[in-house]
């Protein structure tokens, strides 16, 4: 099974935003059940039912709850290395802390321990992403290594994704851009239908337009770090979920911001494993290739 990509509080705190202000924006009388945890709102996603809400927004809502489930998941695995070296500190053996989690030997215990203490030896869920932040993490990132070795191919899924942004929502950032700023345009912009994205609040393009500048900056300078594909993976789901997008035709998979925000997905796969495994491990699809 692959390792899911890293997220950040802050990706997971973006997800709760956005469920959040959907629901306010179509005023949804059970907003105020929403809490700031992550695994609450997962399960409100799933039980709050279609009733009022339009498709568009159940979609997206799903998206996001599978960030925050993706956050939850690294967030259990630390929670099992804290219990098992915990459990070790107090005197407990290797089989006793195996038994709950169907390990049967004491050599299956300390295996499950080890591949912990691997999967999370870089782990930084409250890693900061502003440009200073990225800047000052390059030098320390255990990640730097493998983003050396796959520059191009970072660059190439990167630009690829801003293009594909400005490309399908162009109308909405037109006013979030600057007039002389013509970076990582595409010439087909004027021909996607802009019938979804009235339905959009100003606040969540002004997102898209902040992170795809963050973005912008960090490939304009060479600045690239693990920093840089976790802002990728934010604009990412602000694109994936707004409804313009969620109006294209997924299954042909034809349009081709749907296939730049894969590349997306499958480049932080393979940043993730290659923090856990080494840096030649980690490849993209477009490297293997």
């Amino acid at each position: 099974m692959a390792t899911p990509p890293r997220i950040t509080d802050a990706e997971r705190d973006a997800a709760i935003a956005r469920i959040v202000a959907r629901h306010a924006q179509i005023d949804d009388p059970r907003r105020g059940q929403l809490s700031d945890d992550a695994r609450e709102v997962v399960s409100w996603v799933l039980g709050r039912g279609p009733v009022g809400v339009p498709r568009w927004v159940q979609a997206a809502d799903h998206h996001d709850a599978l960030i925050l489930h993706t956050w939850c998941w690294w967030d259990d695995r630390r929670r099992e290395r804290r219990l098992l070296r915990q459990g070790r500190s107090l005197g407990l053996t290797a089989a006793e802390l195996g038994a709950p989690l169907g390990i049967g030997t004491r050599q299956g215990a300390q295996d499950r321990m080890d591949r912990l203490d691997a999967l999370l030896a870089h782990d930084r869920p409250d890693e900061q992403l502003t440009r200073a932040a990225r800047r000052a993490g390059r030098d320390r990132d255990q990640g730097q290594v493998w983003i050396a070795e796959h520059q191009e191919q970072i660059r190439a899924v990167l630009g690829d994704l801003l293009v594909q942004t400005r490309r399908v929502l162009a109308h909405e950032l037109a006013e979030h851009q600057a007039p002389d700023d013509d970076r990582y345009e595409d010439d087909d912009a004027d021909q996607v239908d802009g019938g979804a994205g009235e339905q959009w609040e100003d606040s969540e393009v002004a997102d898209i337009a902040d992170w795809s500048a963050e973005l912008a900056a960090d490939l304009d300078t060479g600045e690239l770090s693990a920093a840089s594909v976790a802002v990728a993976g934010l604009l990412t789901a602000e694109v994936r979920t707004h409804p313009r997008v969620l109006a294209l035709d997924r299954e042909s998979h034809a349009d081709p911001v749907l296939a730049a925000m894969r590349r997306v997905d499958e480049l932080r796969s393979a940043l993730s494993a290659a923090l856990v495994t080494g840096p030649s491990a980690g490849r993209t699809r477009s490297s293997a290739r």
